[in-house]
């Protein structure tokens, strides 16, 4: 059996809707439509009990004293009695008729599909640049800061449908709306596959979407990344380069000092060791769990190191001298803020790119 969550609050308008177009394109699919309303003031709770009596596969949950859509999927999720489970909004923004072509690929092999706005057929209608702006901004700390979310260019749709044992035995906890991005972070899975949809203008009733569930969104993402231990991570890659900056100081001082070679040409040779001595360590304990073996594999992870790098020096300079001379600030904390630019983008950009897997 198909189980379909679909949370709600003041969805009155939409709900009728949105049954009869399940109802139209699942109907050779044994399903059940779970409605989890959170005691919506325009009563579509109570809607929602008269339309089971033309619509005997739904069941409704009212909440009482609660109004956070993630916990209302996870209650869906409790008691639900299919082996696959699909969670997509009231709102109609979510097209019906893709979920059967999500089925077949789950039926297939697929543990998670991701309902995409994002890949090749998909699109999003009407939104303003702005909005565009935030979305995909949102996108890119997800894919930052929880690495397994990079399965999908979509890690924060609300549309998406998975295997039951992806989530047996596993805790969840969201806060917000991204329970796909809990999933994502936490589940059991292997073989995640994308659906595009053309994710459609609300037609009736008003947007959730505030400061409100922005700040959710930002509490949620840190918490999860410190539970799948990314923030671990980044402060392992602060202290490996903390050392690299003892090892660059130290090797300096020892060409210079001691074998009295030029101090120009012992700082390159300092910059690369440093340089080296940052890779290994990043390579055996920061991204141990990333890394591909085999020689090849191991130098081209170091060419990478060094091409990320070798910015770093023109972008801290830059930085600095562009708030000390444009904006006035003490050279001290420019500089400082200059280090901490460097120190984000060669996280980030390892992290993206010499230690992807």
């Amino acid at each position: 059996m198909l189980s379909i969550i679909v949370p709600t609050y003041n969805e009155k308008e939409n709900l009728p809707i949105l049954v009869k177009k399940l109802d139209e394109s699942l109907k050779n699919i044994d399903f059940e439509l779970i409605i989890v309303d959170d005691d919506s003031p325009d009563g579509t709770w109570r809607l929602a009990d008269e339309l089971k009596k033309d619509y005997p596969f739904m069941h409704v949950i009212r909440r009482i004293g609660k109004r956070d859509l993630a916990t209302a999927v996870i209650e869906g999720f409790e008691k639900s009695k299919g082996s696959i489970l699909a969670v997509m909004d009231a709102d109609l923004q979510h097209p019906p008729e893709k979920i059967p072509h999500m089925l077949d690929k789950i039926k297939n092999g697929a543990d998670i599909v991701v309902g995409s706005r994002y890949v090749k057929g998909g699109m999003i209608e009407k939104w303003s640049i702005v909005r565009k702006f935030y979305s995909k901004f949102a996108t890119f700390l997800a894919h930052a800061f929880i690495p397994k979310s990079r399965a999908t260019n979509d890690p924060l749709s609300g549309f998406f449908m998975i295997k039951r044992d992806v989530i047996k035995n596993i805790p969840l906890n969201p806060i917000g709306y991204k329970i796909l991005l809990e999933i994502l972070a936490k589940g059991k899975y292997k073989n995640l596959e994308e659906e595009p949809i053309k994710f459609k203008e609300r037609e009736k009733g008003k947007s959730s979407l505030n400061a409100g569930v922005q700040v959710k969104y930002i509490m949620h993402l840190l918490r999860l990344a410190w539970e799948v231990k990314e923030i671990h991570r980044i402060i392992k890659f602060a202290f490996v380069g903390l050392i690299g900056v003892f090892v660059n100081l130290g090797v300096l001082w020892a060409l210079t000092d001691l074998a009295k070679i030029y101090y120009l040409i012992s700082a390159v040779f300092s910059i690369e060791v440093s340089i080296i001595s940052n890779f290994l360590l990043n390579d055996i304990w920061t991204f141990k769990d990333r890394r591909s073996y085999g020689a090849k594999k191991w130098i081209e992870r170091l060419i990478k190191f060094n091409l990320i790098s070798s910015p770093a020096f023109p972008m801290q300079i830059s930085v600095m001298g562009l708030l000390k001379e444009f904006f006035g600030m003490y050279y001290l904390l420019a500089a400082l803020i200059g280090i901490f630019v460097v120190f984000v983008w060669n996280f980030f950009a390892n992290s993206f790119w010499t230690w992807k897997n």
